[in-house]
């Protein structure tokens, strides 16, 4: 296989001259890739003098070679220990970005719910596939999102109609497996949520190796009217991975979109959520979850866009930072002018458990409307040693209580996730986390 060296500005355009390997498939998506070829070469590289990009650095990112993911020959081992209890029949699964219809099932779907990777239904000229696709996750002016279009070739469809709820969680596993080689891989959900209808979805990426790659995945979804969707993502890919991806969310009238972010994995991570109101009375919550150590970064940029009057939002971030880590929050809760009559909260919530460890915090209002009540905020702490002391006098060991303490923490984001063993996962994560932690003290 060609390998191809990147530098800077030319990092993204050298690689679409993999493109060619994915084109003849569907037309539709032929169509589709060009389109974000184009704008991949007039859209330039982030740089730390753009003011979104200025805390991190992705010298990590593009000064190294890359494959296609899809070309490689790759085996998986076997994966079962990864997958959900209450996703038993609805469950799919991803390796390196392409369906592995081995690993999937969707038997205890409602028949109604059509489910379904976007190769296949593309080649098959779906229509809701192909007027909805791009709609809800275009970043505009954003390199990485028209990267992703560049290279979309599967992902996730899921269309929920209207009236029908959905008992079961749904799975979507996106493995990446180890590899000799970097490589790079792209993948789209979209999910579309009709009138009264209601879904949960958890999201989770993984990593089976210590290998570097990067991870450029965008998940689309549109909630109709009355729609109720429940969105939890978890990132637990590989410690030299670099994960950038981008949330598109539209809430109509009367629609509930909750999303919770868990963020544990990868070198360089970035999450963009954006979550637009389309209509009056909506509800959105934007929570997040941040367990760094090392030389980790972690960089949140979210935008709560309220479009129309009579909403309600809310974003919890909590991060515990650890190592030599680094935490990035920039958070803007946005108000158009006439969109009277906005209860929004951001709170972005940071635990220090080191003097090495970076936080930047930048949680934001920009209100073009008079009738709101918007509040944000941040706070940088650390363990307290009365709570230590007194954990300890009654009996704790010093990890026990670390433990106790950061999972005290990170309980607010753990416990409004309603799949219970998705749960015990994170609390597991929680414990893997302090314990690497127990030699780790604040000094003077």
């Amino acid at each position: 296989m060609a390998k191809l060296k990147q530098s800077n500005q030319s990092f993204l355009q050298d690689l679409l001259s993999f493109q060619g390997s994915l084109n003849g498939k569907s037309q539709f998506l032929d169509e589709v890739r060009l389109k974000g070829a184009e704008e991949v070469k007039n859209i330039p590289f982030p740089h730390r003098k753009d003011e979104d990009w200025r805390f991190i650095s992705l010298r990590d990112l593009y000064t190294d070679d890359y494959e296609l993911a899809t070309r490689l020959d790759v085996s998986v081992p076997d994966i079962s220990e990864h997958y959900l209890p209450e996703s038993e029949g609805s469950r799919m699964v991803f390796v390196n970005g392409v369906y592995s219809e081995e690993h999937s099932q969707a038997e205890a779907l409602p028949d109604e719910v059509e489910i379904g990777n976007i190769a296949d239904l593309a080649s098959e000229d779906h229509p809701l596939l192909k007027e909805h696709l791009g709609k809800y996750g275009n970043f505009e002016d954003d390199v990485f999102s028209s990267f992703n279009t560049a290279f979309l070739d599967d992902g996730a469809f899921i269309h929920v109609p209207k009236g029908v709820k959905v008992d079961a969680p749904i799975h979507l596993l996106f493995v990446q497996t180890e590899a000799d080689v970097n490589y790079f891989a792209t993948s789209r959900c979209l999910v579309l949520a009709d009138e009264s209808s209601e879904v949960t979805i958890v999201e989770d990426y993984i990593g089976l190796g210590d290998n570097k790659y990067f991870n450029l995945p965008v998940f689309e979804v549109n909630l109709e009217e009355e729609a109720y969707v429940k969105h939890t993502k978890i990132q637990r890919e590989s410690k030299e991975a670099i994960h950038l991806a981008r949330t598109g969310a539209f809430v109509a009238k009367h629609a509930n979109y909750e999303s919770y972010t868990i963020t544990r994995g990868a070198k360089l991570s970035r999450n963009e959520p954006r979550i637009s109101q389309r209509d009056e009375e909506v509800e959105f919550t934007v929570d997040g979850l941040v367990l760094i150590d090392g030389d980790q970064v972690s960089d949140t940029h979210s935008v709560m866009d309220h479009r129309f009057s009579h909403a309600e939002s809310h974003q919890l971030h909590k991060c515990v930072i650890n190592g030599k880590a680094h935490s990035v929050f920039n958070g803007k809760i946005f108000v158009r002018k006439d969109a009277q009559k906005i209860d929004s909260f951001q709170e972005n919530r940071n635990l220090l458990l080191s003097r090495k460890g970076l936080v930047n915090t930048k949680p934001q209002l920009e209100i073009f409307a008079d009738d709101v009540v918007c509040t944000h905020g941040a706070t940088i702490g650390q363990l307290e040693e009365e709570e230590m002391f007194y954990l300890k006098s009654r009996g704790l060991n010093d990890q026990q209580a670390r433990e106790l303490l950061i999972y005290a923490f990170a309980l607010e984001t753990i416990e409004n996730i309603s799949v219970e063993s998705v749960q015990k996962l994170l609390v597991d994560e929680v414990h893997k986390f302090t314990e690497r932690q127990l030699d780790s003290q604040l000094t003077a």
